[in-house]
């Protein structure tokens, strides 16, 4: 059995680099003995009839979140109906947004529908900082997790996801770019959601192993770590050390 990774609309989604979390699961899964395949889909194109194991939906402006916002529609029973099947889902940055139930765009008159494929709305920013950008909100992120450690990120955003009350988070925020924020991201069933890009696999791989592990197990597969995965890691632990000394030096 060959996992699959579905990328959608990596033209649309990759504003931060976010095709890197796509590169980070299919290493990890081939380093692991699993040669994984990736499909790439863009507006206007099929999807595949059949469900893949992993979903990635990157950072995006939001000029190109309401012009992927249609087609993405149109493919959200397909989208529900594979999260039920167990098919994770990673979105991240303005991908993360899509998500919500409602979306109110900047500058938008009032909410349109989202996926809702978790619960929760996206907002635009408030007007409050220096021009020429005044509602983009942009910082280092780290969260603290019970399952992943540390999580670390950045986030430059001009929208920001608001999850119900109740809403599994991905993580207490530790430092982040947000005065009234005590927790962030999303962490509901199959659905993983993060404001933080860059990309945010390669810079947290016990997230990625996590994801991986648990979809393979549903499907009867083994997922053990070797040598290539420590090599890895330990370039990751380097570079989040010292992202993380920078980030509680601000």
């Amino acid at each position: 059995m060959t996992p699959r990774i579905l990328q959608v609309f990596p033209t649309h989604f990759d504003q931060n680099g976010d095709s890197g979390n796509v590169l980070a699961l299919r290493r990890r899964l081939e380093w692991a003995g699993h040669a994984a395949a990736v499909v790439e889909v863009a507006p206007g194109e099929p999807w595949p009839a059949d469900p893949p194991d992993f979903v990635h939906l990157g950072g995006g402006s939001v000029a190109a979140q309401l012009d992927a916002l249609p087609a993405l529609r149109a493919e959200g029973e397909r989208l529900r109906d594979w999260v039920a099947a167990g098919v994770r889902v990673i979105a991240v940055g303005g991908g993360y947004q899509l998500l919500a139930r409602t979306i109110r765009f900047p500058g938008s008159s009032g909410p349109v529908e989202g996926l809702g494929l978790l619960p929760g709305r996206s907002v635009a920013n408030p007007a409050a900082g220096p021009l020429p950008a005044p509602d983009l909100v942009s910082g280092p992120l780290l969260l603290e997790t019970a399952a992943h450690g540390e999580v670390q990120g950045f986030v430059t955003l001009r929208q920001r996801f608001l999850p119900d009350e109740g809403a599994p988070p991905l993580g207490r925020v530790d430092v982040g770019p947000w005065p009234d924020a005590a927790e962030e991201g999303s962490a509901v069933g199959a659905v993983l959601g993060s404001h933080a890009h860059g990309p945010l696999l390669p810079r947290n791989p016990r997230l990625a192993d996590a994801i991986i592990r648990g979809r393979l197990a549903e499907l009867g597969l083994d997922y053990e770590t070797g040598e290539p995965h420590a090599l890895a890691d330990a370039h990751a632990a380097a570079a989040r050390a010292a992202f993380a000394e920078r980030a509680r030096a601000r």
